[in-house]
């Protein structure tokens, strides 16, 4: 077996373990007897709990970023492009692996970690898609003139803040569905070229 059909092997007997007892319930013994590998085996491929965890988000922001672009369109108006955006945020924030990476972010002890996590959060695709899609509409006319890097912080900034409520407040679909329509209708009416 291949060197990265093995990270596979243990990334996904971990993710197993994280999703039945929590990332800080879950130890490297249970990672071992799920991936049916010797703790030698793993630590050959990873260093620590931690670093399969952050295999984990890398795969999955990865794959999260392909999805998007496969839904985004050519001749999507800006306007259809950010709310295809919240469209696959509302599906995403019910990933039982996002509760996982707010919970591996709140706890998480060391600081290399936690900039390595955030790194590549801050890293994905989808700030650049963003960006690039608010820099369409001012191209276009459809919004005012504004640093698009900021604007892009801005939205990206207001959906993040909608998923920490969601897994500590709500938990209620509908109310999270509505308050992300009215989120999307309020930044909309913020960046309008009226």
């Amino acid at each position: 077996m291949g060197k990265s059909l093995k990270k596979d092997l243990i990334a996904d007997a971990a993710l197993a373990c994280f999703l039945a007892s929590s990332y800080n319930g879950t130890s490297m013994d249970e990672i071992v007897k799920v991936s049916g590998l010797s703790k030698g085996g793993i630590y050959w491929h990873f260093k620590s709990k931690d670093e399969i965890f952050l295999y984990i988000i890398e795969n999955r922001f990865s794959e999260w970023n392909t999805e998007l672009l496969t839904r985004l369109k050519s001749d999507d108006s800006p306007k259809e492009a950010l709310s295809k955006f919240v469209e696959f945020f509302l599906e995403l924030i019910l990933a039982p692996v996002l509760a996982l990476i707010h919970e591996f972010l709140l706890h998480i002890k060391d600081k290399e970690m936690l900039d390595r996590a955030c790194g590549i959060m801050n890293h994905s695709n989808n700030s650049n898609i963003i960006k690039q899609v608010i820099q369409d509409g001012i191209d276009k006319g459809e919004f005012r003139a504004l640093d698009p890097e900021t604007a892009a912080n801005v939205f990206t900034g207001i959906f993040e803040g909608l998923s920490l409520q969601w897994f500590t407040q709500y938990n209620d679909q509908k109310v999270l569905e509505r308050t992300a329509k009215t989120a999307l209708d309020i930044f909309f009416e913020g960046i309008s070229n009226k």
